[in-house]
């Protein structure tokens, strides 16, 4: 958790546009934790990703989609 909180405020350690591998991004719509906008600007920063928004999720109700998440990854 203070890892977490850390990352809003310094940098990571690592250079975001230099990750080659794929990396899918999943947000609910109705996250009242993480704003949309920051999945946004992680898509926007990470060459290889792509953002999924799940309109009706929040936080933690996005985690439903770990099965879609699962079967991207699979493919």
């Amino acid at each position: 958790m203070v890892d977490d909180n850390l990352a809003y405020v310094a940098p990571w350690g690592f250079d975001l546009g230099k990750m080659r591998a794929l990396v899918l991004f999943v947000y609910g719509g109705q996250d009242r934790v993480v704003p949309l906008s920051h999945g946004q600007w992680l898509e926007r920063h990470v060459r290889s990703s792509e953002l999924w928004v799940r309109p009706d999720d929040g936080h933690i109700s996005v985690l439903s989609s770990g099965e879609a998440a699962l079967e991207w990854l699979r493919t």
